[in-house]
């Protein structure tokens, strides 16, 4: 995972920290339904609460981000 989050970085893609190994066998009923393991919670709500934050810190990049021509100056 490690290495991977390297390479995802110089590709300028954000990462989170949190990981959880889930098991198509133990945390999907009938291979469909995701039921996680309760032994699995604290780590996926932790992992969501930081894929929720780069989320919401991307959204306010976006906002501020405008696209211009190549070669126009801004105004500031």
């Amino acid at each position: 995972m490690e290495q991977l989050r390297l390479v995802l970085s110089e590709v300028q893609i954000a990462t989170v920290r949190a990981q959880v190994a889930l098991s198509l066998a133990t945390d999907f009923k009938d291979m469909s339904e995701f039921t996680p393991a309760d032994r699995h919670k604290k780590d996926l709500n932790t992992m969501l609460d930081q894929l929720v934050a780069w989320g919401e810190a991307m959204r306010a990049v976006r906002r501020t981000t405008t696209k211009k021509p190549i070669g126009e100056k801004s105004s500031a």
